[in-house]
């Protein structure tokens, strides 16, 4: 007799591990021979690609990037499900990712028709087949819908409750009967187990680790902001590295550092109010690089609410896109990418599906993709921008 269940939810790039898909999260539930819940474990996976549809799953590179690879975390994975009945709810899909990416790492788990699938139940139970609909008809509460942990969470009160439901303890037995036994295996404990919600806390700020990291040598009042030429606004997690390595090879303090900052504002709401008229889009923006750059509020107050009275000098960038540059495209962005292409082309210029030498712009739907694409530009010195980025080069 197996040891419980273990009810599993996977979060992953798309829908096929043989076309390179991978698991981004996985959440794992063990649940007792009874029904009661045990304990909970969850973690981000770093997939070692792009993160696929991340409107629907919600993961960032960054985020994935601080977690383990899959193959570390896979005996553990396998030491968690062992002489347990796995579950999910559409297990089909389930069972057959995590098999792929187990087998991947020269482990096995149960086969898929071994599993036991909650939304087949709950067709008869509820009538209904999404996870969401079936835990509203039965009143279980889905939190953190397509994360991992809390759709596995969802999946074994299901569970738990569908065992209470359907009283026929020979049918739950014939099915604890069938849980296999695989181990031991070789769990690392060292290898750490990394929750969505501590992967997406923030590390101290863009600006506070910068000027922590800064010597005491100055440079004078004249300072070269170009270091700060943010095509999209974003400071990525591989850019605030660059940045950083930056300041520290030019010598600046914290205070040329506040300097610069301070004047890469002041030339962004000089080009906003060029105009005299400062549309949402602009004010926008002024808040967004106030908060990456830690300006103080009534600075940006004061920069909302009229043009400068001495007027800033222009913010400009020296990086243009002129037609013949070669652009690459990578990552599930909003607009497809062979929407993209087509405008990219009619401007003359060159889409490549890879990253060469002669690369002039990587085009991300998340700056800090972990896509070999992505990889390649960072070793090459390729600017890296993402689709509000590239909007304005073409603007430009």
């Amino acid at each position: 007799m197996g040891k419980g269940f273990a009810v599993v939810d996977l979060e992953t790039t798309g829908l096929f591990p043989t076309k390179h898909d991978r698991i981004v999260e996985i959440g794992i539930v063990l649940v007792s021979p009874e029904g009661e819940i045990e304990t909970r474990h969850e973690t981000l996976v770093n997939p070692n690609r792009d993160m696929g549809p991340q409107h629907i799953h919600g993961i960032t590179a960054a985020a994935a990037a601080r977690a383990p690879l899959f193959e570390q975390i896979a005996p553990n994975v396998a030491d968690l499900l062992d002489d347990r009945v796995p579950v999910a709810h559409n297990a089909s899909f389930d069972s057959r990712f995590l098999g792929f990416q187990m087998a991947q790492a020269g482990l096995r788990v149960a086969e898929p028709e071994r599993w036991l699938c909650t939304m087949r139940m709950s067709e008869g139970v509820s009538g209904y087949r999404r996870l969401a609909e079936c835990c509203t008809a039965v009143g279980v509460q889905l939190a953190s819908a397509h994360s991992a942990g809390g759709d596995a969470l969802a999946t074994a009160q299901l569970l738990s409750l569908y065992m209470r439901t359907v009283s026929n303890r020979p049918y739950w037995d014939s099915w604890l009967a069938s849980a296999a036994h695989y181990g031991p295996f070789a769990v690392d404990p060292t290898v750490r187990w990394t929750a969505r919600t501590e992967a997406f806390e923030q590390d101290h700020s863009f600006v506070d680790r910068l000027v922590g990291s800064l010597t005491a040598t100055r440079l004078g009042a004249q300072l070269n902001v170009d270091y700060l030429a943010l095509l999209d606004r974003v400071v990525s997690v591989s850019e605030a590295s660059a940045l950083e390595a930056l300041a520290q090879g030019l010598g600046l303090t914290p205070e040329d550092v506040r300097l610069a900052h301070r004047a890469y504002f002041d030339g962004l709401v000089a080009t906003a109010w060029e105009d005299h008229v400062l549309t949402d889009a602009e004010a926008a923006e002024i808040r967004s690089v106030s908060e990456l750059l830690s300006i103080d509020e009534d600075v940006v107050a004061s920069s909302l609410a009229a043009a400068p009275s001495t007027p800033a000098p222009l913010l400009t960038s020296g990086f243009r896109l002129e037609p013949g540059d070669i652009v690459v495209l990578t990552g599930e962005m909003s607009k497809p990418r062979e929407a993209w292409s087509e405008v990219l082309t009619r401007l003359g210029l060159i889409v490549k599906s890879n990253v060469v030498k002669k690369t002039k712009l990587l085009v991300a739907a998340d700056p800090d993709s972990l896509s070999g694409k992505a990889k390649t530009a960072r070793e090459c010195g390729v600017t890296i921008v993402n689709e509000a980025g590239l909007e304005k080069l073409l603007d430009a």
